[in-house]
């Protein structure tokens, strides 16, 4: 079983994450990983690292003054739990703010599949 205590994974995505170092998170991604995500439109299913880090790319690609807030880290059974707030500037809806959950499952140093839902980005106040 993965530990928080015993990975630093989720540290390095979320930094990356922050960095929107998109090969920084491919690089916390089994070469065969698979993303499900729960957006408001559409559910998103995604295989491999490169895939991975591609949705990311197109979900903050293009904002500026992107930031990464409120994050938590802790174990849940046999997962990690992980949440995170993201806010920026995106160029066609102005300043935004999300927030993510996910769930981690996590073999080695590697993250093998993510289950995460999100807000969708609201207007920031």
């Amino acid at each position: 079983m993965a530990t928080v205590a015993s990975t630093g994974v989720t540290e390095r995505f979320l930094q990356a994450l922050d960095a929107r170092d998109f090969d920084g998170i491919a690089s916390c991604f089994a070469p065969d990983a698979r993303l499900r995500a729960l957006v408001p439109t559409a559910l998103r299913d995604d295989e491999g690292n490169a895939a991975v880090a591609e949705r990311f790319r197109y979900w903050v690609g293009e904002m500026t003054d992107f930031a990464i807030s409120d994050t938590a880290v802790e174990e849940f059974v046999d997962r990690v739990h992980i949440r995170y707030r993201m806010s920026g500037v995106d160029p066609e809806d102005g300043a935004v703010i999300c927030e993510q959950q996910a769930y981690l499952t996590l073999e080695g140093d590697a993250i093998t599949a993510m289950n995460l839902v999100c807000s969708g980005w609201r207007p920031a106040a």
